[in-house]
């Protein structure tokens, strides 16, 4: 008598399971509770579109029950992209539910580490909220405030849900150009210090290009980790160092071979995208000109409400030069924060001291402001970050430099927190 493994029997039993089990009731609750039957041998139609609007394609139809459409999307999706983790677990997913109702994604695959399935359905989860996110499609971003005539985009990055935004310079409005999905810090945002695994948030601006093979030159073997290439942005900025907050090396960059996409929050502090949606960003990239705004939640406004604030954060940049020129001390010395430190390093006190003693000296002064951009950070775009060119003259000495202002909103209004030469 012919005797079997005790593997080998509980393979004969699946395969028997497969074979005479009627149809499951196969449901992912986080997204519905529609009930469907399967076909196991009815052939799909595969979706067509961009990896993620397929990947999404494919969740809409395991929703809907329409199972064939699900896994031949998947299949489909695979053959170009072999290593797309969501993809793949889909498709354990798919082939699962032939045999057994599943109550989340992933369960097909209990074996498989249990933060490897979370930051999965993370993925799954972040991805279908922004497809369904229509709310803002006609709005436009407060964050961006005022461009200046030579930025040609800017880069806006929502950490709360994972998405990377470039907008075009459409005759100084915002105009939405595309968005992708990103990986930002494994802790998350706000960065502090050096190795605290977090993306910054405020206003900085792409500093440089390290194609991949310098990147293979540098860092041999690990310079896979970037992908196609990295492009550094200027964390620390003036306002980070007048705070005290480290760390370097805070890279766009792409993905390592092996993996399309990562999880929503698994860098360690920069902002990843999969190498081919890398390369597209790439070409709205200008070295030493393009910001990266990166905010904990974009502020949507309607065109009216962006057409005022565009309107008063010009107004206000003017307003502080006029007084500064026709030597109105006291109402200069009001648009500072009691919390300001210059450039230099100077306090509310000292600024207060020089800036009386200076002005007591002149008879008159003009001030010139060029190329301005205004961009906004923070919770609910309470942070602009002005930069121009300013030309300075006055009876006792003529000055230019490219100078950067940081305001703060409180409940006095705005206010100045940081002001001196413009770093990049």
């Amino acid at each position: 008598m012919l005797r079997l493994s005790p593997w080998t029997k509980r393979l004969l039993c699946l395969a028997a399971l497969l074979c005479l089990a009627p149809a499951a009731t196969p449901r992912f609750f986080e997204f519905s509770d529609a009930s469907f039957e399967l076909s196991s041998e009815a052939k799909g139609v595969a979706h067509t579109g961009s990896h993620e609007e397929r990947i999404i394609a494919a969740l809409d139809a395991i929703r809907s029950g329409n199972m064939a459409d699900a896994r031949a999307t998947v299949d489909a999706l695979i053959a170009e992209q072999p290593n797309y983790r969501l993809a793949q677990l889909l498709r354990a997913d798919l082939y699962a539910m032939r045999v057994m109702p599943l109550s989340t994604i992933g369960g097909g695959v209990a074996s498989a580490p249990s933060n490897v399935l979370d930051d999965l359905r993370k993925e799954a989860l972040v991805r279908i909220a922004h497809r369904n996110d229509k709310i803002y499609a006609d709005r436009l971003p407060a964050n961006i405030v005022a461009f200046a005539p030579q930025q040609k985009f800017a880069i806006l990055i929502d950490a709360a849900t994972s998405r990377l935004y470039v907008f075009a310079n459409d005759n100084g409005q915002p105009k939405r150009v595309r968005d992708h999905y990103v990986t930002v810090g494994l802790l998350g945002v706000d960065k502090k210090i050096e190795g605290d695994q977090r993306s910054p948030l405020g206003v900085y601006f792409v500093t440089s290009h390290l194609p991949r093979e310098q990147l293979d030159k540098t860092y041999g073997s690990l310079a896979d980790l970037y992908g196609v290439g990295a492009w550094p942005i200027s964390y620390p900025n003036e306002l980070d160092r007048s705070q005290s907050r480290t760390g370097h090396g805070i890279w766009l960059h792409g993905s390592p071979a092996a993996t399309y996409a990562r999880a929503p929050q698994a860098s360690n502090g920069c902002v990843v995208l999969t190498n081919e949606e890398m390369l597209d960003v790439a070409q709205y990239l200008q070295p030493g000109n393009t910001p990266v705004i990166s905010v904990p939640a974009i502020k949507w406004v309607n065109a009216e409400q962006w057409q005022q604030q565009h309107n008063a954060g010009l107004a206000l940049l003017e307003q502080w030069k006029s007084s500064w020129e026709t030597l109105n001390t006291q109402q200069y010395l009001n648009f500072y924060s009691p919390d300001f430190r210059s450039g230099e390093g100077q306090d509310i006190s000292t600024w207060r001291e020089q800036k009386a003693a200076v002005n007591a000296g002149k008879t008159w002064s003009k001030v010139q402001l060029n190329d301005v951009s205004i961009f906004a950070a923070g919770p609910q775009a309470s942070q602009m970050v002005a930069t121009f060119n300013q030309n300075y003259r006055s009876n006792n000495l003529n000055n230019q430099m490219k100078k950067r202002l940081y305001w703060q909103q409180d409940a006095a209004g705005w206010k100045i927190v940081w002001e001196g030469n413009a770093l990049n």
